[in-house]
C-alpha cells in the first residue's frame, strides 16, 4: 500500500468530479429569457411561472393547495401562521436543525420546545418528544433532515394522540419518501425550500403546500395581500381582512420559479443520480473495516439524497479522533466534511434569558437549555461525518479512487495514531 497522501503521497484521487449545482439546461435558460423578455418579472395573483411551478407540487403531491414563497424560510413563517399559533402555545421542534425551522416560531408568538435527536439520523426522535408535551402543546414539527425522512407513521400516531398539529419541513428533502407516501403529503402542512443547493432549486425560493383550506387562506393573508387574496379566500373570518391582508410580501420572483420547474419536472432524474452514488458509498464503506454505511431506518422507501451522512465510531479505529480520519481522506481527495452547525439548544437564544426581541414577545418562562441537556444531539454532531452527493453519477474512476483512499487509510490507521499522540504530547 502507498504511503498516505497527509504524509506526502500521492493522493488517490487526482481529478474532483463535478460539483456545479444545480444543472441548468439549455431549456432552462430558454424558459427564464422568455418569461424576462415578455416581461413576466413581477405578479399579483397566482400566473404565468409562479402558477406552473405550483401546478407541478400540487399534481406530484397530490395536494389541492401549493403558495409559492421567497424563501423556505418565508414557507416554514407561513405555515406556522396558517395553523394559527397564539402567544402561549408550544411547539415541539428538532434541536438539530437548521434555524429556519424553529425561528418563525417564534416570530409567531409561540414557544419552539426543543426535541432531542435520533442518534443514527439526527432526525427529531418521536419518543423523546413524549416528555415534552404539555397542556400548552399544540403542534410538532419535524425535519425530513439531508434527505432522510422522519417515520411520519409514528409522527402522526403520536400527533394524534396529543391532538397537535404537524408542519413537515422538506427542504432538504425533496421526493424522499417514507412507507411509500412522499414528504409532504402527511403532515397538515408542508414547506420547502428552493435555495439553490436544494435539489429544486429557484436560486432563492419556497413552497408551502397543504390540503387545509384555512391553512392555506391564512398562508396567502400573511404573504400574498391584495389580488391574490382577494381572489382567493372564502373563509367567512378572513373574508374582511382580505384586500388589505397581513403585511407581508412573501411572493416568489417568476424567473426564480422558471428556473425551478426544469428542476422538478427532472427531480427523479436527480434522485436516481444521487441513489446510485449513495449505493456506490454504501460498498466502499461496508469494504473498508471500522466503517458502516450511512443509517437508512426500514420505513425508508426513498431517500431524499441532499447529503450521504454515516456516523464515525472512534473506538472502532482504535481511538484515532474524528477530525485526523477526515484530513486524511481530504488528502487523498476525498472531499470529506463534518456537520459545522451546532444543536439549536447550545445557541446563546436557547440559553439566555436575554434574547434582544423587543418587537414581539418572547415567554419569560421558556425553558433555557445547557450543554448536556439533550444529549444524543450532541454525540450526533460528534460522530456524523459526510461524503457530498454529487450532481450526477459518479465515474468509475473517481469511485475506484475513493474505494483505494479508505483501504490505504485504514492500513494506515496504526501510524496516523501514533502521529497523532506524538502531537497532541
Amino acid at each position: 500500500m502507498s504511503e498516505l497522501a497527509i504524509f506526502g503521497g500521492e493522493p488517490t484521487v487526482r481529478e474532483p468530479a463535478r460539483t456545479v449545482w444545480p444543472v441548468v439546461s439549455e431549456a432552462d435558460v430558454a424558459r427564464v429569457a422568455d418569461a424576462a423578455r415578455r416581461g413576466e418579472i413581477s405578479y399579483d395573483a397566482s400566473e404565468g411561472m409562479v402558477a406552473e411551478l405550483e401546478g407541478l407540487f400540487e399534481t406530484r403531491l397530490d395536494r389541492p393547495y401549493a403558495l409559492a414563497t421567497s424563501s423556505g424560510t418565508a414557507a416554514l413563517h407561513s405555515a406556522f401562521f396558517g395553523i394559527g399559533l397564539a402567544p402561549g402555545d408550544e411547539v415541539l421542534a428538532p434541536t438539530y436543525t437548521y434555524l429556519a425551522t424553529v425561528m418563525p416560531i417564534v416570530a409567531c408568538n409561540a414557544t419552539p420546545v426543543l426535541v432531542d435527536a435520533e442518534p443514527d439520523t439526527g432526525n427529531i426522535d418521536i419518543d423523546d418528544a413524549e416528555r415534552h408535551v404539555t397542556s400548552r402543546t399544540r403542534a410538532m414539527v419535524v425535519t425530513h433532515l439531508s434527505g432522510h425522512p422522519v417515520d411520519m407513521e409514528r409522527a402522526l400516531r403520536f400527533a394524534r394522540r396529543h391532538g397537535l398539529k404537524v408542519v413537515e419541513d422538506c427542504s432538504q428533502a425533496h421526493g424522499a419518501a417514507t412507507s411509500g407516501a412522499e414528504v409532504g403529503t402527511r403532515g397538515d402542512v408542508a414547506a420547502f425550500s428552493l435555495q439553490g443547493r436544494k435539489l429544486v432549486a429557484a436560486g432563492e425560493g419556497g413552497m408551502l403546500v397543504t390540503s387545509d383550506t384555512t391553512v392555506y387562506e391564512r398562508a396567502v393573508m400573511l404573504g400574498h395581500f391584495a389580488a391574490r387574496s382577494e381572489t382567493e379566500v372564502s373563509t367567512p373570518d378572513l373574508v374582511p381582512f382580505a384586500k388589505l391582508g397581513y403585511g407581508l410580501n412573501y411572493r416568489m420572483h417568476p424567473l426564480g420559479a422558471a428556473l425551478a420547474i426544469g428542476q422538478m419536472e427532472r427531480l427523479d432524474q436527480y434522485l436516481e443520480w444521487r441513489a446510485d452514488n449513495f449505493r456506490a458509498y454504501d460498498q466502499i464503506l461496508r469494504d473498508t473495516p471500522g466503517l458502516a454505511p450511512a443509517p437508512r431506518q426500514d420505513h425508508v422507501s426513498r431517500h431524499g439524497g441532499y447529503s450521504y451522512q454515516p456516523l464515525y465510531d472512534p473506538a472502532q479505529w482504535g481511538g484515532l479522533p474524528r477530525s485526523v480520519f477526515i484530513d486524511a481522506l481530504r488528502a487523498e481527495g476525498v472531499p470529506a466534511t463534518v456537520p459545522t452547525s451546532l444543536p439549536l439548544h447550545r445557541e446563546p437564544f436557547f440559553s439566555r434569558a436575554e434574547t434582544g426581541i423587543t418587537t414581539y414577545p418572547v415567554d419569560p418562562d421558556r425553558r433555557l437549555y445547557r450543554a448536556g441537556d439533550l444529549p444524543r444531539s450532541e454525540e450526533y454532531v460528534r460522530s456524523a461525518w459526510r461524503l457530498p452527493a454529487y450532481p450526477q453519477p459518479l465515474s468509475t474512476r473517481m469511485l475506484t479512487g475513493m474505494a483505494e483512499a479508505f483501504r490505504k487509510i485504514a492500513a494506515g490507521a496504526e501510524r496516523l495514531r501514533r502521529h497523532t499522540r506524538a502531537a497532541a504530547a
